[in-house]
């Protein structure tokens, strides 16, 4: 087919051998299917990665609830060891006095039913044991390097052995007097509270809790296990992968190895190690491959499945899409030819509601104005041509104020740090169910948070059963150590009025201690530029936490640094002076009363 040109020769106009339709269909299937490929395979990356980490940080929480739980075991036997080394060694008791004190300290000790004393040269001088310990066989003779360490770092501890009601840590603490080591007193520390703290949390937080949480001692043994029967005789777990090459009683106390390793029967585990050095044992979380990954595998069909449905409807859309555009064109081109050869009384009309039948009209237009003066069209469509080169520009400018400064770091103040922590919280989540308990700390934690609120405190952080608040900080506070003492009076009034509704709809009552010290701490934020706290550090931190640690029920204690700052208004009995782990210094300890 050929056309008239009136500016020059007569052109002949190929055939289509690609058409329009083929070209849109192609193009509109290959870039929906790229984009869908990339878009799922990117998704899957960010899920598996996400997985991945949640399992990972999961893990890690877990074994951090566990290896605290272990060390408040072994920190409470040591602190109850001390009371009692100090008691013996009193000058100003007698033998018989010295006796009944210390049989009433054990009675009275919340983790231990027995102790056992011993002179300087590691003989046996007598041994304590409740009732309901009388079957256990206490040792008669102290190695001599359990006393060398004891001696050395303030405490040791043996290897667990099994006794009549399962597994049991040896403790030992020395006893001075006048600065001299004159005995050692030591206690067969039970592990019945780590086994029930490790299978809380292997039941809580995995799917398997029978193999997905242990712990083991140096020898390889199982101390707890989220089967208790491996633990109570402290099978050997030479056989788990998760140990294969590792010096148990060596690893550090960071994350010592997480890896995925492969079970004894073909199933590929997900697993996360972690040393405790103190004690030399190591904590293991472990979850099955195709259990933590069975989201991202369920995902995985899901996209597949929605990529092939959505390019099959890709490829019919396309094509119809493609129809309904090259229809038009072919009205279009003919339409032209015959403006080339200057049939301008031809007629168009494109019904398709977009720039086709815009650019229909257009011609159809062109065409009666080409009527009148072909120059006129002409300049019409210059200027038109010109026009389309021009586009609106538009300038957004946006300014992003940041009030609170986000940078990583602190600085030191002076402030008072308050824990309030449920005792026996353990025995409540053995009486109740876990809705109960859940709505019990929920209610409780509102109130003690509106009290704190109140007096001009802040919240740092719920732990568990415990509650860390802390005044002077961010803002400054100038009374800070007399308004944590109003907050902790609130609590402690407030819960003794409480009670009545809980012990009426549970038949339980709800008792806190609160340990309160002053002083400096660096307070600012602490983490990484992805995920950070606010929150206090410091050894005025540490030492709070131990006094909530040896407070008795309904107590709240305080040391001589909040005494001296809060002023009059409170009245302090004395409480002694009282020696906490990792402080060469005792500290005078004294008790708020009301």
């Amino acid at each position: 087919m050929s056309v008239v040109d009136i500016t020059g020769p007569v052109r002949v106009i190929r055939a289509v051998r690609f058409p329009l339709r083929v070209k849109l269909w192609l193009f509109a299937s290959l870039l929906l299917m790229a984009h869908l490929v990339a878009v799922g395979w990117v998704a899957l990356r960010l899920t598996r990665g996400s997985v991945e980490t949640s399992q990972r940080e999961l893990q890690i929480a877990v074994i951090e609830n566990v290896a605290s739980r272990i060390g408040y075991e072994f920190a409470n036997a040591q602190d109850a060891l001390e009371l009692l080394g100090r008691t013996l060694t009193d000058d100003t008791l007698d033998d018989d006095a010295r006796l009944s004190l210390a049989s009433a300290l054990i009675a009275s000790s919340e983790g231990l039913d027995n102790a056992v004393v011993f002179a300087s040269d590691g003989t046996l001088i007598t041994p304590i044991v409740e009732e309901d310990a009388k079957a256990l066989e206490t040792p008669t003779t102290l190695p001599e390097a359990l006393r060398r360490v004891a001696i050395d770092k303030g405490v040791a501890s043996a290897e667990p052995v099994l006794a009549f009601d399962g597994p049991r840590v040896l403790v030992v603490v020395p006893m001075r007097a006048q600065g001299e080591v004159t005995g050692f007193a030591a206690a067969l520390l039970s592990t019945a509270a780590i086994q029930e703290a490790v299978q809380r949390e292997a039941e809580a937080h995995f799917s398997d809790p029978r193999t997905a949480l242990f712990v083991v001692d140096r020898s390889r043994h199982y101390v707890a296990h989220g089967d208790p029967e491996a633990s109570a005789s402290l099978q050997s777990a030479a056989h788990e992968p998760a140990l294969a090459g590792l010096d148990v009683g060596a690893l550090s106390g960071l994350l010592s190895k997480a890896a995925e390793f492969e079970a004894t029967d073909g199933t590929t585990m997900v697993g996360t190690i972690v040393g405790l050095p103190q004690r030399g044992w190591t904590v293991v979380a472990q979850v099955p491959h195709d259990i933590v990954y069975g989201p991202v595998f369920a995902l995985r069909r899901v996209i597949w499945v929605a990529v092939a449905i959505a390019i099959l409807v890709a490829l019919v859309s396309s094509i119809v899409l493609a129809r309904q555009l090259t229809s038009p064109l072919a009205q279009l081109s003919q339409f032209a030819e015959a403006l080339s050869r200057r049939e301008f009384d031809t007629k168009i009309t494109v019904e398709t509601s977009d720039e086709l039948a815009l650019l229909g009209d257009v011609m159809a237009k062109a065409a009666q104005d080409l009527q009148s003066s072909e120059k006129k069209i002409l300049a019409e469509e210059a200027i038109r041509a010109d026009l389309r080169r021009y586009l609106p520009g538009e300038l957004v400018d946006k300014v992003v104020s940041r009030k609170q400064n986000m940078a990583l770091g602190g600085e030191l103040r002076d402030i008072t740090i308050m824990f309030a922590d449920v005792v026996s919280f353990t025995t409540l989540t053995q009486k109740l169910e876990p809705e109960e308990i859940v709505e019990i700390l929920n209610d409780l934690f509102t109130i003690i948070t509106e009290i704190v609120f109140r007096h001009g405190g802040t919240v740092d952080k719920f732990i568990g059963d415990c509650v860390m608040a802390m005044w002077g900080a961010p803002g400054d506070m100038e009374h800070h150590a007399a308004s944590a003492l109003d907050a902790a009076e609130e609590i402690k009034s407030w819960l003794e009025a409480g009670n009545a509704h809980w012990q009426d709809r549970f038949g339980i009552k709800v008792e806190v201690a609160i340990g309160i010290n002053s002083g400096s701490a660096v307070v600012g934020n602490v983490g990484s530029t992805t995920r950070m706290e606010y929150t206090a550090i410091g050894e005025t931190v540490n030492i709070a936490a131990r006094l909530e640690a040896i407070a008795r029920p309904m107590q709240i204690l305080v040391s001589d640094a909040t005494r001296a700052l809060a002023g009059e208004g409170f009245t302090f009995v004395p409480a002694g002076e009282r020696s906490l782990a990792g402080r060469e210094e005792p500290i005078t300890l004294w008790e708020v009363v009301s």
